[in-house]
């Protein structure tokens, strides 16, 4: 019975808000990524790397102009030292390029501060970098297109190091992560391969295949999970340690093309969202499988970026399209206040159930008291209300019409005046009326004396002749009486 009542005062409720709109250049957006300080968003694609301000909505400078002959920006991420120095924008390259930038405190310009070609030079397909390593140095986890993983590390004064590289047998890596204990997760393109390195020499620790390709993984240690893009019909959601069975799937619209789309955890690990390739971007409830709403991106084609960024209860999700023709790629982003949430996110806004049980209290003793108020009217005005109704049916008739016998008179005519009049129009017709009766009657009587042959003069005739009387008055009228 509750649960019924508490569904009458549930209402859908739009929880994300669009924050702005970015039309960037021509060309396809592979990488995007939102600054640690939420302040910064960055780009990358078949154009190179832009960076805009979020709040502005201004580019910024950006010193890099290599992107013809470092290839396109296949990924990128932002770094923050232990130094507490300024964010540090590393993106890689389809040529296989990994490349620094830093913002300048003295013009505000990103400034390249280290550039270097890996290996063979195939393409970077992913990167990560580690939110636990020492305040001296930084580790970066690098996958590559010939199924290689390697680990760098970048010292204060920029420089590169590499750590260890590893070839895998049959995976290329498409996405990476660290553990808390500094092993690297690696996660297949092609055969849905999950894999768990060492973190000081990337021996293979665990090794095990998903039950579907791998279009995109992001990880969230802290919840112990990984969410897939499984290319399909959706996102899969498994646990990083124990068995290789899928938690759930978010189910979304059927693709019409099995492309890979980007995935993403938001709202601190409470809340997946992903791509499409009709126009939306979806956001699920983590832990209940439902879908807690949907951003509507364009009406149709690919939404293949994603990108997320939480910073002090703010949910802040940026999507991008690649462009049509000739024209712009469209950047969007929505902001989520999570913050002010307590317990399990809901697509729904409820009433706490003691709200609605004061709620319905209130009602019923409201209808209580007005059925009392019409029963105690019912039974003692009755018959005061009805003969007041039936005096107002008849004071809101405004109109009467009257038909007379003048010769002069053509037609009915019609009264619209104040009650006083009619009455007085009512009572002159009446008489009018009795009037003409009464002469009818006579011509009757008198016929009816014909017809009998009575000699006397009905003017002297005192005695009832069919049923009437007509005698003389005092003024010598003519007097008919009944």
């Amino acid at each position: 019975m509750f649960s019924f009542i508490s569904s009458l005062f549930t209402k859908s409720k739009r929880h994300f808000q669009h924050q702005t709109h970015i039309s960037t250049y021509g060309g396809s957006i592979h990488a995007l990524a939102i600054s640690n300080d939420g302040q910064a968003l960055a780009c990358g694609g078949t154009e190179g790397i832009k960076i805009w301000d979020i709040k502005s909505r201004k580019e910024l400078t950006c010193s890099t102009h290599h992107h013809e002959s470092r290839g396109t920006v296949s990924c990128a991420v932002w770094v923050t030292t232990r130094l507490g120095m300024a964010e540090i924008l590393c993106y890689g390259t389809g040529l296989g390029y990994i490349v620094f930038l830093r913002r300048s405190h003295i013009d505000m310009q990103f400034q390249e501060t280290c550039a270097r070609r890996l290996g063979s030079g195939f393409e970077i397909t992913c990167m990560v970098w580690d939110s636990t390593s020492s305040e001296t140095t930084t580790r970066i986890a690098v996958g590559t297109r010939d199924k290689i993983v390697q680990v760098l590390i970048l010292n204060t004064n920029s420089q590169l190091q590499a750590m260890f590289s590893v070839r895998l047998d049959n995976t290329v890596p498409k996405s990476v992560a660290f553990a808390d204990n500094g092993c690297v997760y690696v996660f297949g393109l092609y055969d849905g391969n999950f894999i768990k390195l060492r973190g000081d020499d990337g021996t293979v620790v665990k090794e095990h295949s998903c039950q579907s390709v791998i279009g995109h993984t992001a990880v969230n240690q802290k919840r112990g999970v990984f969410i897939v893009d499984n290319a399909t019909n959706g996102f899969t959601l498994y646990r990083l340690e124990g068995d290789e069975e899928p938690i759930r799937t978010f189910v979304t619209a059927a693709p019409s093309v099995s492309v890979p789309k980007q995935v993403a955890f938001g709202a601190e690990g409470r809340m997946i969202i992903g791509g499409s390739d009709h126009g939306s971007v979806y956001a699920f409830e983590r832990k209940s499988g439902k879908l807690f709403e949907t951003l509507c991106h364009s009406n149709t084609g690919l939404v293949q970026t994603i990108a997320t960024r939480d910073l002090n209860g703010r949910c802040t999700v940026a999507s991008a399209s690649p462009a049509l023709g000739r024209g712009k790629a469209t950047i969007n982003l929505w902001v989520y206040n999570y913050g002010t949430v307590k317990g399990p996110l809901t697509s729904e806004e409820s009433w706490p159930m003691s709200r609605v049980v004061t709620f319905v209290f209130k009602i019923l003793v409201h209808f209580g008291a007005l059925a009392v108020i019409i029963c105690f009217l019912i039974t003692n005005y009755f018959d005061t209300v009805v003969t007041w109704s039936g005096g107002l049916a008849q004071h809101m008739t405004t109109m009467r019409v009257f038909t007379f016998s003048d010769k002069n008179f053509q037609g009915p005519k019609v009264f619209n005046e104040v009650p006083e009049a009619h009455q007085q129009v009512v009572e002159q017709s009446s008489i009018l009326t009795l009037h003409e009766l009464a002469g009818k009657l006579i011509e009757v009587i008198r016929e009816a004396n014909k017809d009998l042959d009575v000699g006397e003069d009905i003017h002297d005739m005192e005695k009832p002749v069919s049923g009437a009387w007509m005698r003389h008055d005092d003024s010598g009228k003519e007097v008919l009486y009944l």
